[in-house]
């Protein structure tokens, strides 16, 4: 019998949907904030999540805004960024980082030089002289795109009005999706009076609409709010992106171990895309050491409230990660001495513990399903973390 999988995504979104890599939930309770004063009019209002806050449905990830140089694609988010520099100069620049060793805050990421072999030789011999990064033909599919209104500044926690995310997955040379994504997160722009309310509604008016050409449409209007370079005049270069994170173990196919990696990158004061340390996210080095028990002891009500930060450096020392490996599926950051309460709140905000054993999560959050063209979506989002978003979505959207 074939399933509706729209149905199964919107009955699975409206109970949940996941905090990401280094960031903290503004609860840490897992428990649907009050919705205020015009408590019947929350009630009644319907927030359909598969439509507005987690988009992954094929009529969107497979339009042809996704191919090519389309509103959607990989190449069009690259473009737009690189706009005022040298386009293959700005794709170098992040897209060969793995090719050689990169110090990040004192801190080595080791070269992973398959990314050669895999991703970038295949995709300059698609070029037309060979030897260049054709954006129209990136190896690059839409898995998602993604409302994250919790990330807004409220009370102590996060910033901004927002973020609009665009996931993607990377393919091989046979074309087939390897275990690779790219998620570029936009911080929602404000210069022009926007505010945490007026995106929410521009959001919920998608789950008005079928899927089809005049949803597809408004959801063009919006990305392009974040998205296209026009977006951003007037900002300073770096000011929109907030960070691209990747996710992948394909580069260490045929390694004797190989070993899952988040890397994080951001854009510097000259606009170019380098490699940046990942949030919350201590090098794996200090794992279990007292290094990393005093620095937790010391930022303890921080870390239980959701408004820490890991620096560069602590008590001397290279601390916070350059990438942020995961050596099992299992793994949670062991931090001897203090309460488990408190090693699980630092725990679960780091990039590595987030991906593994604090969720249960199989690396992936969100990545391409084995069986078909569809996003599959972890367990981890679809059963414990949204329901405070859609509850977030209906007091900002539906007053």
């Amino acid at each position: 019998m074939k399933r509706n999988m729209h149905g199964l995504l919107t009955v699975a979104l409206t109970l949940v949907l996941g905090v990401g890599c280094g960031e903290v939930p503004i609860s840490d309770t897992g428990e649907a904030e009050p919705i205020g004063e015009n408590e019947e009019a929350l009630t009644d209002c319907v927030v359909d999540a598969a439509k507005e806050l987690f988009i992954t449905d094929l009529s969107v990830i497979q339009d042809a805004r996704a191919t090519g140089l389309g509103k959607w694609s990989f190449g069009y988010v690259v473009q737009e960024m690189a706009k005022g520099h040298d386009q293959q100069e700005f794709i170098k620049g992040f897209m060969e980082t793995w090719l050689t060793d990169q110090v990040v805050d004192g801190l080595t990421i080791k070269a992973r030089a398959r990314m050669e072999e895999l991703v970038l030789a295949p995709w300059r011999a698609k070029s037309a002289d060979g030897k260049t990064y054709d954006l129209a033909k990136a190896p690059m599919s839409l898995l998602a795109i993604v409302y994250r209104l919790d990330l807004r500044k409220k009370l102590n926690v996060g910033e901004g009005v927002g973020e609009g995310r665009m996931v993607f997955n990377v393919h091989g040379p046979d074309g087939r999706a390897l275990p690779f994504t790219m998620i570029f997160e936009y911080k929602l722009p404000a210069n022009r009076g926007q505010t945490p309310e007026s995106w929410a509604r521009e959001f919920h008016a998608l789950g008005a609409l079928p899927f089809g050409p005049e949803y597809n449409a408004k959801l063009e209007v919006l990305t392009e709010k974040f998205v296209s370079a026009k977006s951003w005049q007037g900002m300073q270069p770096g000011s929109v992106l907030n960070q691209l994170r990747t996710n992948e173990i394909a580069l260490t196919f045929g390694d004797a171990t190989p070993l899952w990696e988040l890397r994080q990158f951001q854009i510097n004061s000259k606009g170019r895309l380098l490699p940046a340390s990942v949030g919350l996210t201590p090098d794996l080095v200090h794992d279990n050491t007292p290094l990393l028990a005093d620095f937790v002891r010391q930022n303890e009500r921080k870390i239980l409230d959701g408004t820490h930060k890991v620096g560069s450096r602590f008590k001397g020392e290279p601390f916070n990660g350059g990438s942020s490996r995961v050596p099992t599926n299992t793994f949670t950051w062991q931090v001897p001495g203090v309460a488990e309460n408190l090693r699980k709140a630092f725990s679960i905000a780091t990039c590595n513990g987030c991906h593994a054993g604090e969720t249960s999560t199989n690396f992936l959050h969100v990545g391409k399903s084995r069986n078909g063209p569809e996003t599959r979506i972890s367990n981890f989002i679809l059963e414990t973390e949204f329901p405070r978003r859609v509850a977030d979505m209906k007091s900002l959207a539906c007053e």
